[in-house]
């Protein structure tokens, strides 16, 4: 029997990945950490909390080294302190499923993959979310001298994420990788430490796994732009683009109630409310998994204006109920799901009025299809039997 230990935090997913590798419990035991000093947590966006352990660094580095695991799975590499990664046992086999933010804004000023992220209003934005945030001198001096002692004195608690050296010699004890698209791999060949072996993994929720339609899902005609409060979705410089469209009584569905932050969030809401008034749904509070679904089942058509991989649940959502969407023509997204065979189309070039139409039914089946050849039970858990392979063999 293969024992794994799963370390994560972002808990609006677990539930069913946990779910998706039980699956496998014939061959592989899976246990989850959550690994930070403090230990009071909110499990709100999660249900199976019973099944996980929040434990401090030094507290996981003793489970593992008594534990007899196999391998480690970081979903995210933030979720990791990182400063601990040397301290992992040398027999463990260590794979790190890329999430986005930590590889393409972090180390913070400095990403280990450098793509340029914002267009040009979302520059602006972001130095007015600094601004908006930045406390008064005095306290910055204060705050930066306590770092710097806190760093010499009690060094271990703290976080390092954004010290190039310290992330680049965590990367070194990888020895595994998957992107959330494998394209993301080429990315990082050759980066500053990188060393470790390319793999497929995907996150799974078995709840998504049904039979393809006979029928063709019923849509709206609502219009989806973004996904989060990410500065990343450019949602400012779409502006320019959708304010050309005739929205004909559609409604803007704009999700900023997650990642991100509130500065910017209200920025949002105010932009696209002033443009749009009340065609602007601007969605500021969490909504559950199926409330939010049971929205997006209103929209015919979504907008992703970010540059790196993001949003791939919700593009993944829609693209199995023959949404239209519409990427950055400069975007991993577009790339990937382009060259993937989805009939996907771009902001630059495709977004007017004459393309506020829906797909026709051939190219929505061909979306459905595809994406149900991949999101299945067999196919996904051959996915997972082909790292517990890695694990035992290699």
């Amino acid at each position: 029997m293969i024992k794994v230990a799963n370390i994560i935090r972002d808990m609006h997913f677990m539930d069913g990945q946990i779910q998706y590798q039980d699956l496998t419990n014939n061959r592989c035991m899976h246990d989850y950490f959550i690994v930070q000093w403090n230990k009071n947590l909110d499990f709100k966006y999660m249900s199976l909390i019973d099944r996980v352990r929040i434990v401090n660094p030094d507290e996981l580095i003793h489970i593992l080294r008594n534990g007899d695991y196999d391998a480690m799975f970081i979903h995210n590499l933030l979720y990791m302190p990182m400063h601990y990664m040397h301290k992992l046992p040398k027999s463990l086999k260590v794979f790190w499923f890329v999430w986005g933010y930590d590889i393409y804004n972090t180390p913070k000023n400095h990403p280990y993959v450098k793509l340029e992220l914002l267009h040009p209003k979302s520059k602006i934005a972001i130095e007015e979310v600094y601004r908006l945030r930045r406390h008064p001198l005095h306290k910055r001096i204060k705050w930066g001298i306590k770092r710097f002692l806190l760093n010499i004195i009690d060094y271990k608690r703290q976080y390092h994420n954004d010290d190039r050296r310290v992330y680049e010699k965590a990367v070194e004890r990888v020895d595994y990788c998957a992107g959330v698209f494998p394209l993301e791999y080429d990315l990082l060949v050759g980066k500053p430490g990188f060393r470790a072996k390319e793999v497929i993994f995907e996150l799974a929720n078995p709840i998504d796994w049904v039979p393809c339609p006979n029928d063709l899902p019923n849509i709206g005609e609502n219009i989806l732009v973004g996904n989060s409060a990410d500065i990343n979705n450019n949602h400012l410089d779409l502006i320019e683009y959708i304010k050309k469209l005739d929205l004909n009584g559609r409604k803007l569905i704009i999700p900023v109630s997650y990642g991100g932050s509130k500065e910017y969030a209200y920025m949002v809401k105010a932009a696209y409310e002033e443009e749009f008034g009340d065609k602007a749904l601007v969605l500021t509070d969490y909504l559950p998994r199926q409330k939010y679904y049971d929205l997006l089942s209103s929209a015919g058509y979504a907008i992703f204006f970010h540059e790196r991989q993001q949003a791939s649940c919700n593009v993944e959502e829609l693209l199995r109920h023959g949404v239209k969407i519409f990427f950055s023509e400069t975007s991993l997204n577009y790339r990937h799901y382009s060259e993937t065979g989805y009939h996907v189309y771009t902001v630059q070039n495709d977004l007017s009025i004459n393309n506020i139409k829906p797909l026709q039914d051939c190219e929505k089946w061909d979306n459905i299809k595809k994406w149900h050849s991949t999101n299945n039970k067999e196919y996904r858990l051959n996915i997972l039997n082909k790292l517990y392979d890695i694990i035992e063999n290699e």
